[in-house]
């Protein structure tokens, strides 16, 4: 009798720690879930509108030129040439590519060897420094001003094309430059014009 009131007590007791361990959590889950209602969102800035006013251009400055316009020399009469473009530099030809490769040399060198005593640069009436530009050709075809503009630059020249509106048509011109020594642009064009049996002009750059 003893050992079975022993054992009970010993059931009792082991129901009793396992109800304190579980029954607080299964009741907590129980419980309903509190919902935070206060909103999160920051309140509306305060903003002041500012009114700007419309651009004004000042007074004394030209406006600039159109797009089609820009670095072009002043030579409207420059007859328009159709040129045809020589093919690449052949063996006969060397000897003068490589005489003016001579003069560009010892144009440099020269140049090199007076910098401390050449005197400032001239300036022209906007005051920039004076430069000078080749016009090469004046061409009625974009494809072929494009293609002496391809040769020119495999040189080594600076070459470029600037389209010219006319009664007839757009003229296509090819200029080389802009350099600021006339001399050496002169040196150039009288193998240019030797070469492409064309004769070019040296304009002053107007930007």
């Amino acid at each position: 009798m003893r050992e079975s009131v022993k054992h009970r007590l010993i059931g009792a007791a082991v129901l009793t720690a396992v109800a304190v361990l579980f029954l607080p959590s299964f009741f907590k889950d129980r419980q309903q879930y509190q919902v935070n209602t206060d909103s999160q969102i920051p309140g509306r800035p305060s903003i002041t509108a500012v009114d700007f006013n419309e651009p004004q251009q000042p007074e004394g400055i030209e406006s600039a030129p159109a797009p089609e316009a820009m670095f072009v020399p002043e030579n409207s009469e420059a007859p328009v040439t159709e040129l045809a473009v020589p093919p690449p530099e052949t063996a006969e030809a060397k000897p003068a590519q490589q005489s003016a490769s001579s003069v560009s040399v010892s144009a440099q060198a020269s140049s090199a060897a007076k910098a401390d005593q050449v005197p400032a640069l001239p300036l022209n009436a906007q005051g920039l420094p004076e430069a000078w530009v080749i016009q090469v050709a004046s061409l009625s075809s974009q494809e072929g001003a494009n293609k002496l503009r391809d040769q020119l630059q495999a040189e080594g020249h600076k070459a470029y094309v600037r389209a010219v509106p006319s009664a007839n048509g757009n003229i296509y011109r090819v200029f080389i430059g802009p350099r600021q020594d006339k001399a050496q642009l002169q040196a150039i064009k009288t193998q240019l014009d030797k070469r492409l049996k064309v004769n070019s002009l040296v304009l002053p750059f107007k930007p």
